[in-house]
Formats: C-alpha cells, sequence, structure tokens
C-alpha cells in the first residue's frame, strides 16, 4: 500500500513519539510504500534542531518523495477551491498532499484531518 504522510507524522517520529514511530514501524514491516510530497521535505529540513540533522537526513531517506509538477499543482488548487472560504486553515502544502494521495492511489496519513476535508471519513493517523 502507498501511504502518504503529512509533515505532523514525520515531526512525530523524529520527536519520538510512540504511536507515530510504531505506525511507520509497522508499515514498513508490510512493506508499505511510504510517500510525501517535496514541500513537507523543505518543512521538515527547516524545523530541526541543531544535532538532529543526520537523524533527519537519514529519516527522510526512507521517503519516496514526489515533487511538484504543473499537473499536480493544478490538481491540488482545484482540490482546494471549494474549501477556500470555508477551511481557511488549510495550506498549499495540505493542498499538495490531498493531489499526491489522489495521484498515487494511496492513503494519506495525517493527524489533521480538518485540513483534508476533501477525503470524507478520513480518520487520524493515530
Amino acid at each position: 500500500m502507498r501511504l502518504i504522510v503529512d509533515s505532523d507524522v514525520l515531526i512525530d517520529v523524529l520527536r519520538r513519539r510512540a504511536d507515530a514511530r510504531d505506525l511507520v514501524a509497522n508499515a514498513r514491516r508490510r512493506d508499505d510504500e511510504l510517500w510525501s510530497v517535496a514541500p513537507v521535505r523543505t518543512e521538515i529540513v527547516c524545523g530541526q534542531l541543531p544535532g538532529e540533522e543526520l537523524a533527519t537526513r537519514q529519516f527522510l531517506n526512507v521517503i519516496a518523495w514526489l515533487d511538484v509538477d504543473v499537473e499536480l499543482a493544478d490538481r491540488a488548487g482545484e482540490l482546494g477551491r471549494p474549501y477556500a472560504r470555508s477551511h481557511p486553515g488549510i495550506d498549499t502544502v495540505d493542498l499538495l498532499l490531498a493531489a499526491a494521495t489522489e495521484r498515487l492511489g494511496g492513503r494519506l496519513l495525517t493527524r489533521n484531518v480538518r485540513h483534508f476535508p476533501m477525503f470524507r471519513g478520513l480518520e487520524p493517523a493515530y
């Protein structure tokens, strides 16, 4: 299965939150593919603390990274348009994750389900 991972889950793994680490460890044991979009990587690298660089890079190398192309950017905009006024907390990275989830035919792993109203019934990753 392809699992598309939001930055909140990745940060929880890096901060050693047990439920996040278990989620990723179990996915790897099942040979699930872990994916995200390149701007999520930017968020993670930007937020890393001094001394975390090596561990962060090693963990990020476990993830497959989908680059943002014109089609993905356009689809993200289309997915977000109906929610622009009703859900002001949704940002561009959220919309790119939604478009990536659709493109890859995967399951989105996030704790911020309110940022993804386009996926009815989406449950928090943990």
